[in-house]
């Protein structure tokens, strides 16, 4: 049959054009993309398109076969793309998701280890946030630094406004802290609160980091603690008295902040 140039023709001509479109871009081998190999580049384009975690361990998990590649290269391109660990520890070793008692293969989480740098308290069994309190300061022991030649480092009176913590606990308790990245955990001062009414008052030293030899141990508690992380500690209270506490984290009383601060409060119920 033959077609006139009219109407009918333009039709057929341009299912023809669109026909030749799809196939020009079907897989050269004709293999369907869903069922051949899943490459860096297919973690890539998922990444770009804002597709979560979950999604992409999902496609990884279920696809036929993988073929990636983990060299230096590569993990910087994958990096450099915001590609999240989880997903390149995957890529790295498949065959993990074959791991029992793990829906990814990764290793199951830590209740005692909190993702966020702060203080925790561990409640049946369950981490809670402790809520830091804003800290007013006033610097003292200056003159004394000047005429010891430094050898002082001088020290800050706090103020905590109210009479007390709303986080009341037992002598038992048990706290986990996160450290911020390059802070040790002896640079956290556990401190007795001196009650004056109306707010609560201490005193600490501006090196952070306690030693009884400096004589500080006016409102300095001594505790021990045990890493369960990498900058993560437990901290098993020491037997404290019935009355206000605070742990203070390194650099709230450093000479270059402004003159406020934080304070993680608690108090020790009778």
């Amino acid at each position: 049959m033959i077609l006139s140039k009219g109407k009918p023709f333009l039709a057929v001509l341009g299912f023809g054009l669109f026909l030749a479109a799809v196939l020009s871009i079907a897989p050269a081998d004709g293999q369907d993309l869903s069922k051949r190999k899943l490459t860096n580049q297919d973690v890539l384009d998922m990444a770009s398109l804002g597709l979560g975690d979950n999604v992409i361990l999902e496609k990884i998990r279920t696809a036929p076969e993988t073929d990636f590649v983990t060299d230096m290269e590569s993990l910087k391109a994958l990096k450099a793309a915001h590609v999240s660990d989880q997903v390149i520890r995957l890529m790295i070793n498949p065959k993990a998701v074959e791991t029992p008692g793990t829906a990814t293969g990764a290793a199951p989480a830590n209740p005692d280890v909190p993702d966020d740098v702060g203080v925790y308290i561990k409640v049946r069994g369950k981490l809670n946030e402790v809520a830091p309190e804003v800290v007013g300061y006033k610097s003292g022991g200056v003159m004394k630094t000047v005429l010891t030649d430094g050898l002082d480092k001088g020290h800050r009176n706090g103020t905590v406004q109210g009479p007390k913590s709303t986080l009341q606990v037992g002598s038992d308790a048990e706290f986990i802290v996160r450290c911020a990245e390059g802070a040790a955990i002896t640079e956290y001062q556990l401190l007795r609160l001196d009650m004056k009414g109306d707010r609560r008052e201490f005193r600490a030293w501006t090196g952070g980091v306690f030693h009884s030899s400096e004589g500080a141990q006016k409102n300095a508690e001594k505790y021990d603690s045990e890493k369960v992380a990498p900058r993560v500690f437990r901290i098993k209270l020491p037997p404290l008295k019935k009355g206000e506490y605070g742990f203070l984290p390194p650099g709230s009383t450093s000479g270059n902040i402004a003159s406020s601060g934080k304070l993680y409060t608690f108090g020790i119920k009778e």
